[in-house]
C-alpha cells in the first residue's frame, strides 16, 4: 500500500469512528437500553406482553395520534403561505423581493426558544396576552401548531424559492406560447419544483415531530415531550422505549422519502445554470411586494415589537395597584442587565457550539467527497442524513447520556455537549456543503492526474480550495443551529456549562418579563450578527447570483 493510499484509508477510518461516535453507538445504545433495562412503572398482571404494562403498549397510540396531528396542523398553515411567498419572492419582480427574502433567511435561524418567548409572551398563557389586553390566544393543540407555524415559513421560503429557481427558463417560455402565464406556474414550474416542495414539507415534519420547547410549555404531549419528560424523572428505559417507535418511523420515513425526493428529481436541462425566468406583474408588482412585506414583517417585527415593549415595561407596584409603564430609560437599563446575565453563557455557547459545529463540517465534508464516486459513501451518507433527522431532539440527548455515562472521561466533561451538537448539526453541515462539493467538475481532477498529483494531494490543492466559501457557510450554518439547540444539549447538560438556549429557557418558564425579553433581544442580536456573517458569505459565493440574485 503506498503512502496515498495509506492516507486515503486512515482518513476512511477516521470518518467511520466519527460518526459511530456522534450518531450510531447513540442509537444502538438507545434501541439496547430500551429492551434489556427494568422499567419503573411495570404493571404484569395487566401486561400482554411479559415486562410490558398496558400503558407501555397503548399510551405510544395517543402520543403518536398527537403527534401526528401537530405535524398535519402545522403543514396546513405553513406549507400553503410559505409556497406562495417562496414563489412572490424568488420567481416575481414585486417590490423589495431581495430585502425580503434575506430578513427571511436571518428569521429561519432564530431558534424556537426564542419564537416560544416572543408569540407565547404576547398572544399565549406565558404572557396571559397583556400585549393585546385580552385572554391567551395561542393555547392548546392550534397554538402550538400556529407557534411552529410561523418558524417553519421561512425554511419552507428558503427550500421552496431554491426549487422554484431551479426551474429552466425555455420550458416556461415554450409553454407560454400556448397557455397563460397562470396555467404555466401551475403546470410547469410547480411540477418541476416538485422535489423542493416535497423536501420543504419533509423536513417541516421532521422539525416539528422532533421539537418538545412549545409542547412543552403548552402542555402537549407528543413522542418527543413524552421522552423528554421521562428521562426528566430519572427512567431512561422509559425514555428510550417510548422513543423508539417514533425514532423507527421517522428514520424509514426520511430515507424512503429521501429517494422518493430524488428519484422524482428530473433530469435537468443545461440551461438550469441560466438565471430563472422572472415573471413580470405589471401594476400588481407593488400590491404584491406589499402583501410580502406584510407576511414577512408580521413574521419578524411582530415577535420582536412584543419583546421590545416588554424588555421596556418597569416600574409599577402590584400591591398598590400600580402598573409597570414602558421608557426609553427602563429600556436601556433592561438590555444592559440581561447583557451582563448573558455573557458567560454566550462565551459556553460560542466555545461548545463553535466545536461541535467544526466537528460536523470536517465529518460532511468527508462523507460528500466519498459519495461524489463510491456508492458504499453515498448509502452511508443517506442512513447518516435519516438517522439524524429521524432522532428528535430529547431522543438524541438522552441516547447520548445513555451511550456514554459509563464513560467519565466523555459523560463528566462538556465533550458531551459537544457530541451533542455535532449529532444535532451534522445533517445541516451536509445538506450545504452537498451541491458544492458534488458540483466540482471532474475534468479539473483529470488534469491532476495526468499532472501527477495523488488523489490526497488533489483534495488539498483542488477540492478544499474550491469550497472554502462553502465549507466556512456550513461552519456559520451548524454554528447558528447549535446556539438554537435545547431539547439535546439540555439532557447531556455538564454543571457549570450553561448555555444561552438553556438560560432563556430556563427564564421561559417563569413568565415572558422584562428580564426574560431583553435576555432574549440580546440573543437575537448575536444570532443576527452570525446571519448577517452567513448571508455575506452567500452573497459573494456563485450561488447567490443564481438563486438570490
Amino acid at each position: 500500500m503506498n503512502r496515498d493510499s495509506a492516507i486515503k484509508f486512515g482518513a476512511s477510518i477516521a470518518v467511520v469512528v466519527a460518526l459511530f461516535v456522534i450518531l450510531y453507538w447513540p442509537a444502538i445504545a438507545s434501541i439496547r437500553w430500551s429492551f434489556i433495562a427494568p422499567h419503573a412503572a411495570i404493571d404484569p398482571d395487566s401486561a400482554p406482553v411479559p415486562g410490558m404494562s398496558r400503558q407501555a403498549w397503548t399510551r405510544p397510540i395517543g402520543l403518536g395520534r398527537t403527534t401526528i396531528e401537530l405535524v398535519g396542523l402545522v403543514e396546513l398553515i405553513a406549507v400553503p403561505i410559505g409556497v406562495a411567498l417562496a414563489f412572490a419572492l424568488y420567481r416575481t419582480d414585486a417590490f423589495g423581493t431581495r430585502y425580503l427574502i434575506a430578513l427571511l433567511i436571518l428569521d429561519a435561524f432564530i431558534p424556537t426558544p426564542l419564537h416560544a418567548t416572543a408569540w407565547l409572551g404576547a398572544f399565549g398563557n406565558v404572557g396571559r396576552a397583556q400585549a393585546i389586553g385580552s385572554r391567551p390566544i395561542l393555547t392548546g393543540l392550534w397554538g402550538a401548531a400556529i407557534v411552529h407555524a410561523t418558524a417553519a415559513i421561512p425554511w419552507i421560503v428558503v427550500i421552496a424559492g431554491l426549487g422554484f429557481r431551479s426551474v429552466e427558463r425555455e420550458l416556461e417560455e415554450l409553454a407560454l406560447l400556448d397557455r397563460p402565464g397562470l396555467s404555466v406556474a401551475f403546470a410547469v414550474t410547480l411540477r418541476r419544483a416538485a422535489s423542493a416542495l416535497a423536501a420543504a414539507a419533509l423536513a417541516v415534519a421532521v422539525l416539528v415531530a422532533g421539537d418538545m420547547t412549545v409542547t412543552d410549555l403548552l402542555s402537549i404531549r407528543t413522542y418527543a415531550e413524552e421522552s423528554y419528560l421521562q428521562f426528566q424523572m430519572g427512567d431512561d428505559a422509559a425514555a428510550a422505549s417510548v422513543s423508539l417507535p417514533p425514532f423507527l418511523c421517522l428514520g424509514i420515513l426520511i430515507f424512503l422519502g429521501g429517494r422518493r425526493v430524488l428519484a422524482a428529481e428530473p433530469e435537468r436541462l443545461p440551461s438550469v445554470d441560466r438565471s430563472a425566468r422572472t415573471w413580470r406583474l405589471g401594476a400588481w408588482r407593488f400590491p404584491v411586494g406589499l402583501i410580502a412585506a406584510f407576511v414577512v414583517l408580521f413574521l419578524t417585527a411582530v415577535p420582536i415589537g412584543t419583546l421590545v415593549w416588554r424588555a421596556g415595561r418597569v416600574g409599577g407596584n402590584a400591591a398598590a395597584g400600580i402598573a409597570p409603564h414602558w421608557s426609553v430609560e427602563g429600556f436601556v437599563q433592561t438590555i444592559k442587565d440581561s447583557n451582563g446575565d448573558m455573557i458567560d453563557p454566550l462565551k459556553t455557547s460560542v466555545v461548545l457550539c463553535g466545536s461541535g459545529a467544526a466537528i460536523a463540517v470536517v465529518v460532511a465534508w468527508a462523507i460528500a467527497w466519498g459519495s461524489r464516486s463510491s456508492r458504499f459513501w453515498r448509502i452511508g451518507a443517506a442512513v447518516s442524513l435519516a438517522l439524524a433527522f429521524a432522532a428528535p431532539g430529547p431522543v438524541a440527548g438522552s441516547a447520548i447520556v445513555v451511550a456514554y455515562r459509563d464513560i467519565a472521561l466523555i459523560y463528566d466533561n462538556p465533550v458531551i455537549m459537544i457530541l451533542a451538537y455535532a449529532a444535532r448539526s451534522f445533517p445541516y453541515a451536509f445538506l450545504t456543503l452537498w451541491p458544492a462539493v458534488r458540483g466540482l467538475p471532474e475534468a479539473y481532477f483529470d488534469v491532476a492526474r495526468v499532472s501527477g498529483l495523488g488523489s490526497v494531494e488533489s483534495v488539498w490543492r483542488i477540492a478544499i480550495p474550491l469550497t472554502r466559501g462553502s465549507i466556512a457557510l456550513a461552519w456559520c450554518v451548524a454554528f447558528i443551529v447549535s446556539l438554537g439547540e435545547l431539547p439535546a444539549s439540555h439532557l447531556v447538560e455538564v454543571p457549570g456549562y450553561t448555555t444561552l438556549a438553556k438560560r432563556i429557557w430556563e427564564l421561559l418558564h417563569t413568565g415572558v418579563e422584562s428580564r426574560l425579553a431583553g435576555s432574549a433581544l440580546v440573543y437575537l442580536a448575536f444570532l443576527a450578527f452570525c446571519g448577517t456573517i452567513c448571508l455575506f458569505i452567500i452573497k459573494n459565493k456563485i450561488i447567490y447570483k443564481k438563486y438570490y440574485a
